[in-house]
């Protein structure tokens, strides 16, 4: 016979679950593989910002290599889109009425993809809010 943690009640000592509170008497054992969890973040790379910066040569590859792809495709089609229609960015008109030189168009936009991509990937290195590295950078400040 065994006593019930529970109840105090004496139960059977093969009983599984004392019959008047219910409360669990056994606990099975727990068998099996330990999971790295941490294996799935690997594929989360730091990205250098100044690599992300190089690839906006082609509008959009450094935003895709900075993890952000569809910024990526957004940027191309902005940049890429017009020029194939033809109806590259002028906005000229539109600057000259506002008092803004906005003569660059398509370069200004190319020459804005290739800093945001910059930005991106820098974001991207730094570490989480919850993280051990910003804490104790949190500390040392």
């Amino acid at each position: 016979m065994q006593t019930c943690p529970r109840c105090r009640r004496s139960v059977p000592a093969e009983a599984a679950f004392c019959p008047y509170c219910g409360a669990q008497l056994q606990v099975q054992p727990v068998e099996g593989e330990i999971i790295d969890g941490t294996a799935r973040f690997k594929k989360n790379r730091p990205a250098d910002p100044g690599r992300a910066a190089r690839l906006s040569l082609i509008p959009g590859l450094g935003h895709w290599y900075a993890g952000a792809p569809l910024k990526g495709l957004a940027f191309f089609a902005a940049i890429v889109g017009p020029i194939v229609i033809g109806t590259e960015l002028d906005l000229t008109v539109v600057g000259a009425m506002l008092g803004i030189p906005l003569d660059l168009g398509g370069l200004g936009l190319w020459a804005f993809c290739a800093y945001d991509a910059y930005r991106t990937a820098k974001n991207r290195m730094r570490p989480a809010a919850g993280s051990e590295d910003a804490g104790q950078r949190a500390r040392r400040s």
